[in-house]
């Protein structure tokens, strides 16, 4: 029981120590330009990463499985092409995407 007591005790040190090293490190001079653009660019690209490693990759473009999500990455994209404003996006292709489901799927 103990173990498990100080595993969880280094765990929550170690998360802590990555979310305060940065305020440590930065607390007396302003962050690089770099790091700041990185920063900016990271949810873009994690979100790309999920949604790229989560489509279905099969060439059988007639099956509902395949089909049907990519017709929802292309409704969420004319969205926000459309409308730029993420919500509308959102809902817009979780809409069409779970219609396309239900009847379809």
């Amino acid at each position: 029981m103990y173990k498990i007591v100080i595993a969880i005790a280094v765990m929550t040190a170690a998360t802590q120590l990555t979310r305060f090293f940065p305020f440590l490190l930065f607390s007396k001079k302003e962050p690089p330009k770099r790091l700041l653009t990185g920063a900016k660019l990271i949810p873009g690209a994690v979100m790309t990463v999920l949604v790229v490693s989560s489509m279905p990759h099969n060439l059988n473009f007639w099956a509902p499985e395949t089909w049907i999500p990519w017709a929802g990455v292309a409704v969420v994209s004319i969205l926000h092409l459309q409308f730029k404003h993420p919500l509308v996006s959102i809902f817009g292709g979780t809409g069409v995407y779970m219609t396309l489901l239900h009847f379809l799927g």
